[in-house]
C-alpha cells in the first residue's frame, strides 16, 4: 500500500520458510530500495533546480515550455499554469527560434545572446541567454535567462557618478578661470590703462614691473589649471617624472612634504593605465589638501610584470569611517577608477589619524 503512495522505505517482511513468495518479496524490497534512491535523487534535482536564483526554462524544439523553475515565474510575475505549455517566443523575444534550435542540434555548442523578457505587466525587461541542449533524443533545450537589470543599474549609477565628477570639473575650472584669472585680467587692464595715462617715468617703470609679475601669475595660474585637467608630462615623461612634478608643484604651493618612493620596473605600461593612476594620487592629494589638514604625504609607487601597486597616505585629521558616516566625491571617484582598471582597493582611516589607501592593480 504504501508503494502506491510513493513511500518506497517500508520493507516487507519475509517469513522463516524462505519459499518462492519470499523470494518475489525479496525482489520488490530490492526494487523498493532503487526507486527509493531514484526519488531522492529526483528530489534533490527539484530542489536545486527551484532555488536556483536565475531562470531555467526546458524547452521542446517548438519552443514549447516543458519545464520552469520558480524564479522564471517571479521574472515573469506569471503564475505556473499560465506559463507551462506556452510557446518560450510568448515571453522571451528570439531573432528566430527555429534557427537557434536547429544550430544547437547541429552543432551541440551552447549559445549566449542578449534579449528581453516581457513580464505579466507588459514591463520589458533586458536580460543575459544561455541555450543549451539536454536531451537530443527527447530534442529538449534548457534556456538559462539572467536578470541584467542590476547590472544596467550598476552601469547607470557608475555613468552618473562619471557625469557628476566630470561636471563638478568643469564647475571647478569655471570657478578658477573666473575668480581668479578672471581677477587678474581685469587687474592688467586697469594697469595698462594707467601705464597709458601716466606721465611720469618712475611710476610707470613700477607699474610695467606689475604688470609683468602679474602677467606671470597668470601665466602660471593657467599652466596649473591645464595641469589639473591635463597633464601631458604623463604622456611626454612618464608616470614617475609626472608624479614627482605634481608633488614639488604642491610642496611649493602649500608647504606639505611629499615622500615619493617610485619602483618603475621597466617602466611599460598602458598609457591610459599611467593616466588612471595619475588622476588617482591627483584625486587623494587634492582631497588631502582640501579637508586633512596634513603636513606630510607619501605615495610609494611599485611597477612589476604583472601588477602595479600604490600606496598613499597622510599624516591629517581623517574621518570617521563607519556605514552611516557622510562620504565626499574623493573617494567614490578613486573607486570608480580602481573598479575600471578592475584591481583592488583597501582604505583605512580613523579621526585624527590620517589615511592610508591601497591599491593594487593587474597588469
Amino acid at each position: 500500500m504504501a508503494y502506491s503512495h510513493g513511500d518506497f522505505s517500508k520493507k516487507l517482511q519475509l517469513s522463516d520458510n524462505l519459499d518462492t513468495l519470499d523470494s518475489i518479496m525479496s525482489g520488490i524490497n530490492m526494487l523498493g530500495e532503487e526507486l527509493e534512491e531514484t526519488t531522492i535523487k529526483r528530489d534533490f534535482f527539484n530542489s536545486a533546480f527551484h532555488s536556483i536564483t536565475d531562470s531555467l526554462v526546458v524547452i521542446d524544439n517548438a519552443g514549447v515550455i516543458i519545464d520552469f523553475n520558480e524564479s522564471f515565474s517571479i521574472l515573469l510575475e506569471n503564475k505556473r499554469e499560465e506559463i507551462a505549455g506556452q510557446n518560450i517566443t510568448k515571453f522571451l523575444k528570439f531573432n528566430s527560434l527555429s534557427k537557434t534550435i536547429q544550430k544547437l542540434n547541429k552543432d551541440m555548442k551552447a549559445i549566449d545572446f542578449e534579449s528581453e523578457v516581457t513580464n505579466a505587466h507588459n514591463k520589458k525587461i533586458m536580460v543575459e541567454c544561455h541555450v543549451s541542449v539536454i536531451d537530443n533524443n527527447k530534442c529538449q533545450s534548457l534556456v538559462k535567462i539572467h536578470d541584467l537589470t542590476y547590472k544596467i543599474q550598476q552601469e547607470a549609477g557608475r555613468i552618473a557618478t562619471i557625469i557628476k565628477t566630470q561636471e563638478e570639473e568643469r564647475n571647478r575650472v569655471a570657478s578658477d578661470l573666473h575668480d581668479s584669472i578672471g581677477q587678474q585680467i581685469s587687474a592688467l587692464k586697469f594697469y595698462f590703462d594707467s601705464i597709458q595715462k601716466q606721465k611720469d617715468d618712475k611710476l610707470r617703470t613700477a607699474l610695467l614691473k606689475k604688470t609683468e609679475a602679474l602677467i606671470d601669475n597668470v601665466s602660471d595660474e593657467i599652466r596649473n589649471i591645464c595641469f589639473q585637467l591635463m597633464p601631458r608630462s604623463v604622456e611626454k615623461f612618464g608616470l614617475g617624472q609626472s608624479i614627482k612634478q605634481l608633488a614639488d608643484l604642491i610642496h611649493f604651493s602649500t608647504g606639505i612634504k611629499f615622500d615619493v618612493k617610485l619602483n618603475e620596473g621597466d617602466g611599460k605600461i598602458d598609457p591610459n593605465v599611467s593616466m588612471s593612476i595619475y588622476r588617482i594620487i591627483q584625486e587623494f592629494v587634492n582631497n588631502s589638501i582640501k579637508h586633512s589638514k596634513c603636513k606630510n604625504i607619501v605615495i610609494d609607487l611599485n611597477i612589476k610584470p604583472k601588477a602595479l601597486s600604490l600606496l598613499m597616505t597622510d599624516d591629517g585629521i581623517g574621518f570617521n569611517n563607519t556605514p552611516t558616516a557622510r562620504r565626499g566625491n574623493g573617494l567614490d571617484n578613486i573607486n570608480l577608477r580602481v573598479k575600471y582598471l578592475q584591481g583592488e582597493l583597501e582604505f583605512n582611516t580613523e579621526k585624527n589619524n590620517g589615511v592610508m589607501f591601497n591599491i593594487l592593480i593587474p597588469l
